[in-house]
């Protein structure tokens, strides 16, 4: 085993990690509110996601224009996304194959990004304790990796958004640790602090802190440059165009009967709900956190490094605490940032790493098996899923005409979330929009009724 893993170079396990990943994207298929952004967003209606729409409103997407149309829509009567929103709805409109390869080459860009900022390397000395330490980071420590990562919709509001906050905090990071460091490209600044400010709530809001501590250590070291300067000011710009969208207001409006009714009632829901699975599921990061602090603690910028993206990684759970409602996959920017922690902190106490793991080969062997059975295991509830849903498709084709169709729900393997949880399709996302329900009111029905002709589908009622 140690030999065969010696003869792996890393760029051959990220490639074999790649294409599972492509074949994860290829068997996900179109849903949930994939249908509500293949439709110009009824903006002087209810939306798109709202139960009991009307469906005669609601237009398909057949253009670019289409899409920024209903942005500005979606921007005064439902929320402020509008990049996140603006790239989901122009993949909806297009054959998914073209979004499942963008997909791929974006992740990718995400582990060399992460790879970058957290050890300030060249990719020339990327090696496969890191690339593993990161690809393991995402897989094992993200919430809700099926709809973060995979399910498109969800991918373009997290993945994306947090691999173009990590690209802009890329040249803060390399500056931090290179005085002499000289930015090309100047002006891409203020358009990535534009993007990174108008990107997705929690993430923004710790982008800024991050960026403030930069700042405050640049002025210190009299090293504060224009183009610094000018990017955090288009990062608060484009914080202020997310944050005071009218749409955030308008949408607690339509759906304030499903909020909590009290201020403490929030706090309770989103600690429990959120704030501590999305916790516990990262405490593996802060292993080799503690660890340099123990064993290292080399200087004092790598210490500031690794603090504030620590800290940065807690406030934006925190910031998410006092959200009207903060679901699990929420925490996927706290967890990027904690991996840049964590990698920091893995750079200096490698040595002791890769000894201890060297004289510990069983662990390794144990682990890498653990963790191709958890991939093999998604696959195959994945490809069951995108089974059951080509035979929906069927189904709706030969009763198209029919005043009301009735097709099987989504039914998941008994093992896969005690094993999997939700790196893959558990029964909470499918009951929390991932599948139709038993009344043709719900907003999911009404959109697959109106994308496909159909008059009204439901499934059993159980």
């Amino acid at each position: 085993m140690k030999n065969f893993f010696e003869r792996l170079s890393w760029q051959m396990i990220f490639a074999a990690y790649l294409a599972i990943f492509f074949l994860r994207n290829l068997l996900m298929p179109n849903v949930a509110d994939d249908y509500s952004y293949k439709f110009i967003w009824d903006g002087a209606g209810k939306g798109n996601l709202i139960n009991g729409i009307d469906p005669n409103r609601l237009q398909p997407v057949e253009s670019v224009a289409d899409i920024f149309i209903s942005q500005w829509q979606h921007y005064f009567s439902w929320g402020g996304r509008t990049i996140a929103h603006i790239f989901a709805q122009f993949f909806v409109w297009q054959e998914k194959i073209f979004f499942d390869a963008a997909n791929v080459l974006v992740f990718a860009a995400l582990v060399i990004l992460l790879f970058k900022v957290g050890t300030g390397l060249s990719l020339r000395e990327m090696n496969k304790s890191y690339l593993l330490m990161i690809l393991a980071g995402i897989y094992f420590c993200a919430p809700s990796l099926i709809i973060t990562t995979v399910w498109l919709t969800g991918t373009c509001n997290y993945l994306w958004m947090c691999t173009l906050i990590i690209l802009f905090l890329l040249p803060f990071a390399e500056s931090y640790r290179h005085k002499n460091f000289v930015l090309g490209h100047k002006c891409l600044i203020p358009i990535l602090g534009l993007i990174a400010g108008w990107s997705i709530e929690p993430g923004a809001a710790v982008t800024i802190f991050i960026t403030l501590i930069f700042l405050i250590h640049f002025r210190r070291e009299k090293n504060l440059q224009p183009w610094m300067k000018v990017g955090f000011i288009f990062l608060l710009v484009g914080f202020a165009i997310l944050i005071l969208a009218p749409g955030n207001l308008h949408r607690a409006d339509l759906i304030g009967d499903h909020l909590p009714s009290s201020k403490l009632q929030m706090l309770h829901a989103n600690f429990f709900g959120g704030f501590l699975p999305v916790l516990m599921r990262e405490i593996i990061l802060f292993v080799p956190i503690i660890l340099y602090f123990v064993k290292a603690k080399t200087s004092p910028e790598v210490t500031k490094f690794i603090l504030t993206f620590a800290a940065g990684s807690i406030l934006s759970l925190v910031v998410m605490m006092f959200s009207p409602i903060f679901p699990e996959r929420a925490g996927f920017p706290s967890t990027i940032f904690l991996i840049v922690a964590a990698l920091a902190a893995f750079k200096e106490i490698l040595p002791l790493v890769e000894n201890f793991f060297s004289r510990h080969l069983k662990i390794v062997t144990i682990f890498a098996a653990v963790w191709i059975m958890s991939l093999i295991g998604c696959v195959y509830v994945e490809y069951s899923f995108h089974n059951q849903i080509a035979e929906r498709i069927k189904i709706v084709a030969a009763h198209k005409n029919d005043d009301l169709i009735v097709v099987p729900p989504i039914k998941l393997p008994d093992w896969s979330e005690t094993l999997l949880g939700s790196r893959t399709w558990d029964k909470l996302t499918l009951l929390l929009g991932g599948d139709l329900k038993s009344y043709d009111t719900n907003n999911r029905n009404i959109l697959f009724c109106r994308y496909y002709g159909l008059k009204k589908i439901v499934t059993p009622k159980e």
